[in-house]
């Protein structure tokens, strides 16, 4: 098991109702194959560079307010879907040459509407679509969602999948006991002592893996 550590990270818990969200709410629009994967390659980059700059306090624009599962989530996807000038990719050399994606009408558009909202773990699935309850590695995508919710546990948590260089898919999350930011493999997560956070279908907690609805 692989651990990076930070700073306190706040929000593990969500104590909201899902009754009022609309889990089939607008798709918006859908980003171009070319355009995905220029997503997918800048979100495989970027993840974990924020981990590791984490400690040092790098981040210029990943303010201390939204630190916490769904925040993460939405940085990450927020700058995935900008241009970026020198002062960002000073910060972050790496992503010189990844691919970044070009500001089609299409990038702009997904880009407004992750932007609107400063969306909670809810809204994030909320915007995205259920693609199994039985997560499968081959069948995972990078940005892809794991979902955790009981309002009887008082559980709303979401875990960001991505694809590692060497092909296997791991897991993004923003701490157990909120004192740290952890890279897990889904064997990681099976293999956790509270079963509230394995991703298996017969875990009532975990609703599923979700993909936001601008991707395939």
């Amino acid at each position: 098991m692989i651990s990076k550590k930070g700073p306190a990270v706040a929000g593990l818990f969500f104590a909201l109702s899902l009754i009022g969200v609309d889990v089939t709410a607008g798709d918006g629009a859908r980003l171009s194959a070319q355009e995905q994967d220029g997503f997918r390659r800048f979100v495989e980059v970027f993840t974990p560079l924020v981990l590791r700059h984490e400690k040092k306090a790098r981040n210029y624009r990943w303010h201390s307010s939204n630190r916490d599962c769904a925040g993460l989530i939405r940085y990450l996807f927020w700058e995935a879907l900008q241009t970026h000038d020198d002062r960002f990719l000073d910060n972050y050399p790496a992503l010189r040459a990844s691919g970044r994606v070009a500001p089609s009408p299409q990038v702009r558009s997904v880009s407004r509407e992750w932007q609107a909202a400063n969306q909670n773990a809810a809204q994030l699935i909320s915007h995205s679509r259920l693609v199994t309850r039985r997560p499968e590695t081959r069948a995972l995508k990078t940005a892809d969602i794991l979902y955790f919710y009981s309002a009887e546990l008082k559980i709303r948590h979401v875990m960001l999948v991505i694809r590692s260089a060497e092909s296997a898919f791991v897991v993004y999350h923003t701490g157990d006991k909120r004192d740290e930011l952890r890279i897990r493999s889904l064997a990681d997560l099976t293999a956790l002592p509270e079963p509230q956070w394995h991703a298996d279908p017969q875990n009532l907690v975990f609703q599923g893996v979700f993909r936001p609805r601008f991707l395939e």
